[in-house]
């Protein structure tokens, strides 16, 4: 993908790498209400850290409808184990604070029509497996 290429980031400024670790530090910020009974604390971070896997994916001919000029780019945070009180309502609030910051990095990329932000819990029943599961 030409975004993730030197000389697109010269001619643009655009760093993907930059907007990645900006991301990981905003993930890091986020913080939702504890679910815990007896709340030692009224609110917790919503991911942790230590679990927390990134990267950029390069996704080849990116079009939006079609059109070669206009492209999207998905930011996608898979937040690891089920986590109580990681609800629906907490992961839209979550992808609306990235997308913010997304948008903000990226005003006035050449091209760039649409950013779409997912954030999903992993559902076990959907065939999700880790490696220690599968060493018992």
């Amino acid at each position: 993908m030409e975004w993730l290429r030197e000389e697109f980031r010269i001619a643009t400024g655009f760093d993907a790498e930059k907007l990645l670790d900006l991301l990981v530090r905003t993930v890091a910020e986020l913080r939702m209400e504890n679910p815990a009974a007896g709340k030692d604390a009224p609110q917790i971070s919503m991911i942790n850290l230590r679990n927390l896997k990134h990267a950029i994916v390069p996704v080849q001919y990116a079009f939006v409808g079609g059109d070669r000029e206009k492209r999207f780019l998905h930011v996608t945070l898979a937040a690891g184990n089920d986590t109580p009180g990681r609800s629906a309502e907490v992961r839209v609030r979550a992808a609306e604070v990235l997308g913010r910051v997304v948008d903000d990095f990226t005003a006035g990329l050449p091209g760039l029509a649409s950013v779409t932000v997912h954030v999903l819990d992993i559902d076990r029943s959907r065939g999700y497996s880790t490696t220690a599961e599968r060493k018992r």
